[in-house]
């Protein structure tokens, strides 16, 4: 599974600096939760997905599963 932040921003065609100024989080946050190394999901983030018309719940359990699929992936090493 991809990671749905990295999908949406492939979808609207943000770059990390877009999403920080839209999001009003770091970049380094953007990066962080992209790469799958933060467990939960910045509220900001949340905010801006139902803002533009996706469901956050949905966005949240697919990032749990991203990450599930990653640990899998990084045990199976």
């Amino acid at each position: 599974m991809k990671n749905p932040l990295k999908d949406l921003m492939e979808k609207k065609n943000w770059t990390y600096t877009d999403l920080s100024i839209i999001a009003d989080v770091s970049r380094g946050t953007i990066y962080k939760v992209r790469e799958g190394d933060t467990k939960e999901l910045n509220k900001n983030i949340l905010n801006l997905v139902k803002e533009i018309g996706e469901d956050p719940e949905k966005f949240k359990k697919d990032y749990q599963k991203f990450r599930k699929e990653k640990k899998k992936a990084i045990l199976r090493q």
